[in-house]
């Protein structure tokens, strides 16, 4: 059920197939079971009792210190030295984290010397600005003792349950292994109350060195750490705010954790990446809205966390953009710092069950905790919410251009289909994704491409997307009309794939081009269509449409390489009026469309209102004359298929085998013979400028452009020629002035207009 209305309040901001009709996993099993394995370890017993609350399990605390597991506070090997009157002794740092704590804690200076206590190397290196000023400007006094008096001995004792809460050692979510781990709600507070109070062992250096320079930060002194020395940082306080509303709910005398919460790590092999240029599914159904978030109307869904590598970001940082906001109103996200290692290309993490906190509003420096929020999403039979988060992270960019290099369409291809295939072969294979604009923000993606890349993912899934733009109906209408365009053509995953590699050789010499409008030209003008004409397979091409053609799709090659392209002179007036419609790789495009490397701005109302094409085939004369390879999006035949360069291989080599491949860049070249109007001899030292380097409209005045460039070439070599013959001449007479006086007459005595070299190129209209 597809509805573009704008009738009323509850439909004028969304587009696509009605939200209702997207697959949730509401009733199905979660993926993974709650089955003990080797690939799923349960850090509590089932089934689940009558209490219908999770224990422990084993029984007794189990101690395991080596690098496939966490290393615990609680462990008898966690010691360090104590130097006391010149002598010194190991000492159990657990029993100095239990005196240090049970002290009466009446101040935040107070709870920094506890901390300070069991971390005695930082002594003089931690200084916990926010949390002092926290109490000091933010908090009013009645809630200072509020949190010193109440909360803060909560936090304490939960913490030091420790031994008894969680008696299984937890692995690792270590890289290339898939692996699960499912905590009860209640292990998750304990865990992360000693976070908050920096217990865990070896996590508080950051050189690349450390044992644990690959994972994310998991205990709080960076946090506390932070400085607020403007309003534009208050959002800081805002960010604990958040986690001290988690503590308050899951302290409280009436709160019941009972749930249940699964952090998986999944890596897709070699052997299960899609081959993209191959692939024949389809884009599958799309609801897009600019209003709502991924967390408020992606219930039920597949839910996209915008991830960083480490993941949760700058959530215990300066961060509060997506990722960060969500591990905030969802603090259960954060204990997958504790054990999760940095994602590789190939690699994503998906946690189940998690349950939201707090409501917000704003966004990076404007975010703002403005409540409790009493989560009501229904459980499953294992306890666990049906809420899925699927965090992938995507590749930053310096230069956003190269995000449109094979390898790194490649890159995102599979890491957003190694989140989105997540459980296909459960209950819940068929369950829609919620996302949005990933990887758009800080890291400079282009939103169009972004969009695009997840849309095909999610197709070689078989999964329907709700794609959420956060206020752009712009953008809203962009990608929609692109869905729609692409759906209606019966356009394939991997005729997408062959288009997108070429929309970078484009943009070396065009960088002005959007996306869309590149796809929306290559598919409605393809070239083979011109071809099927019998006048055309039989070889003869009429010298218009074989001008059009050419001149429609050749490419300045290299920024540093000047080539010799020249126009044919032979079109009539009337061709050239035809051919100055707008080309969709000149650098005419709109005002709009004004930024480079990104085409938000450029949305096209109905794809047919595209003009003249980037022909898409591989044109061959019958003569001996020049091949001209044009900007292939389609290969026909199996032998164009064989030829496919090593740019179109590059997206289907494995990760592996792409760190060893050298840096790809296919454009296709194209000379132009147009010796029959153009003196050889007149003609064989020209060096023309490329053309691309001026703001030209069409091929008109592209064309002008060479012949202008060319005329002053001659001009030139007319005036050597004059001045060596009046070289020549003075020496007999002693005079220059000759010069001249044989120009003028060689003129018939008029004298030449001197022009501008602007006026070359900016031809009258």
């Amino acid at each position: 059920m597809e509805s573009d209305n704008i009738s009323n309040d509850e439909t004028k901001n969304w587009k696509g197939i009605d939200k209702s009709l997207l697959p949730r996993s509401f009733g199905k099993q979660l993926f993974p079971s709650l089955i003990p394995s080797l690939d799923h370890t349960l850090l509590f017993k089932i089934p689940i009792g009558i209490s219908n609350i999770p224990e422990a399990y084993p029984k007794e605390y189990c101690d395991t210190w080596d690098d496939n597991h966490v290393k615990m506070p609680c462990s008898r090997h966690n010691l360090f030295l104590v130097h006391h009157n010149n002598k010194s002794s190991k000492k159990n740092r657990w029993d100095v984290i239990t005196y240090s704590l049970l002290k009466p804690i009446l101040s935040s200076e107070e709870l920094e010397k506890a901390i300070i206590s069991y971390n005695p190397k930082y002594k003089d290196k931690w200084r916990f600005y926010l949390l002092h000023s926290f109490f000091d400007e933010c908090l009013n006094e009645e809630e200072t003792e509020e949190f010193f008096n109440n909360l803060l001995p909560k936090i304490i004792n939960l913490a030091l349950q420790l031994p008894t809460l969680v008696t299984k050692p937890i692995p690792l979510l270590k890289q290339t292994h898939n692996h699960s781990i499912s905590l009860s709600q209640m292990q998750i507070a304990c865990l992360l109350a000693n976070a908050f109070l920096c217990t865990f062992p070896h996590r508080n250096v950051s050189n690349s060195k450390s044992e644990y320079s690959e994972y994310p930060y998991i205990n709080f002194n960076g946090f506390f750490q932070l400085m607020v020395n403007s309003s534009a940082n208050h959002y800081l306080y805002e960010k604990l705010k958040c986690i001290i509303c988690y503590f308050k709910k899951v302290t409280s005398a009436n709160s019941v954790l009972n749930g249940v919460v699964t952090y998986s790590r999944r890596r897709l092999p070699s052997g299960d990446l899609p081959y993209w240029l191959q692939s024949t599914k389809k884009l599958t159904n799309l609801y897009i809205t600019s209003d709502g978030t991924i967390e408020d109307n992606g219930d039920g869904m597949l839910q996209v966390d915008f991830a960083n590598k480490f993941i949760g970001g700058g959530v215990l940082g300066h961060g509060s953009v997506q990722e960060e906001i969500r591990f905030l109103i969802c603090p259960e996200l954060l204990v997958s710092q504790l054990f999760s290692e940095k994602m590789l290309h190939t690699e994503a993490i998906i946690i189940t069950g998690v349950e939201r906190f707090s409501d917000y509003s704003g966004y990076a420096n404007s975010f703002e905790w403005k409540g409790v929020h009493l989560d009501i999403t229904p459980i499953d039979d294992n306890n666990r919410r049906y809420t899925t988060i699927v965090a992938i992270d995507a590749l930053y960019y310096n230069d956003p251009k190269n995000q449109f290099k094979t390898k790194n369409l490649r890159r995102e291809l599979h890491k957003s289909f190694a989140g989105f295939s997540w459980g296909q072969d459960s209950e819940c294979s068929d369950v829609a994704i919620a996302t949005g604009n990933w990887g758009c923000g800080a890291f400079r993606g282009d939103c169009h491409l972004k969009s695009l890349l997840q849309l095909m993912s999610a197709a070689q899934a078989n999964r329907d997307v709700a794609y959420f733009t956060f206020g752009d109906t712009k953008l809203m209408d962009s990608i929609h009309s692109m869905h729609t365009f692409l759906k209606s053509k019966n356009i394939t995953v991997g005729e997408v794939s062959r288009i997108l590699i070429k929309y970078y050789a484009c943009l070396e010499t065009l960088p002005y081009v959007g996306v869309h409008d590149y796809i929306y030209d290559a598919i409605t003008n393809k070239a083979w269509q011109v071809f099927e004409n019998k006048e055309y397979q039989s070889g003869g091409f009429p010298q218009y449409s074989q001008n059009q053609i050419l001149r429609n799709n050749y490419k300045a090659v290299g920024s540093n390489t000047t080539r010799v392209l020249q126009a044919s002179k032979t079109s009539s007036t009337e061709n050239d009026q035809t051919l100055e419609q707008s080309h969709p790789c000149s650098s005419s495009t709109s005002a709009e469309s004004s930024k480079p490397y990104s085409s938000s701005n450029l949305t096209k109302s109905t794809p047919e209102e595209s003009q003249t094409s980037l022909s898409s085939n591989i044109v061959k004369f019958t003569s001996d004359e020049i091949k001209c390879c044009l900007n292939t999006t389609f290969i026909e035949s199996p032998s164009e298929e064989s030829q496919l360069s090593s740019s179109l291989r590059i997206i289907e080599s494995t990760p592996e085998k792409l760190e060893d491949e050298t840096e790809l860049r296919h454009v296709d070249t194209i000379a132009i013979d147009a010796t029959d109007h153009i003196n050889k001899q007149d003609t064989q030292d020209v060096r023309f400028l490329p053309v691309n380097q001026f703001r030209l409209n069409n091929d008109k005045e592209r064309t002008m452009c060479i012949n202008q460039q060319k005329n002053s070439w001659l001009q030139l070599n007319d005036s050597k020629k004059d001045f060596q013959s009046a070289i020549e001449k003075s020496s007999v007479t002693g005079q220059l002035s000759i010069l001249k006086r044989d120009r003028e007459e060689n003129d018939g005595g008029k004298r030449v207009v001197k022009r501008k070299i602007s006026d070359y190129f900016s031809p009258k209209r």
